[in-house]
């Protein structure tokens, strides 16, 4: 066999191996910061749109809260009428309270896209097999019922072999 002059052999095929791995740990370690930094760059923007959002619904709540004091005020005595909406606003809060927790543990800017990728990478490169068959005798070793000759051995240059 043959090889065109243009083509790599193995042995440079497998010196460029390293310096690859390493480029690509490289970049995926660049997209997981991106992707983590997209993550939380949307998470902000949301949480700044809450803090706005809670301000008004404060000032809501104050003129909410006046208003039902005054309508219960009117069957109940004051100091009542201000204890039960007080007593349903904290019901109310322990629920957000339980709710923004729920969210807050499903908001993990965990950079699943590059993980799933470099797990990809890595059981294709566990997949790599050298020679694809049993593991090769100790040096100095022959296997029983060879004749003295090693069944598995590395091909030399020029020889030919499975260089998978």
């Amino acid at each position: 066999m043959s090889r065109k002059k243009d083509q790599a052999g193995t042995f440079e095929l497998l010196s460029r191996l390293p310096q690859q791995v390493v480029s690509l740990a490289k970049i995926e370690y660049e997209n997981a910061k991106h992707e983590v930094a997209s993550k939380a760059k949307k998470a902000g923007i949301g949480a700044g749109a809450l803090i706005v959002a809670l301000f008004f619904v404060f000032f809501m709540l104050q003129g909410l809260m006046i208003a039902a004091i005054a309508a219960l005020a009117l069957v109940w005595p004051w100091w009542l009428a201000a204890l039960v909406v007080a007593a349903a606003m904290l019901l109310l809060a322990a629920a957000a309270v339980l709710a923004g927790v729920a969210l807050i543990k499903r908001g993990n800017p965990v950079p699943e896209d590059t993980l799933d990728r470099v797990g990809n990478d890595v059981a294709a490169m566990s997949d790599v097999k050298f020679n694809a068959g049993p593991a090769a005798p100790a040096p100095g070793a022959t296997p029983p019922g060879s004749g003295g000759v090693p069944q598995h051995r590395m091909p030399r240059v020029g020889e030919e072999g499975n260089w998978r």
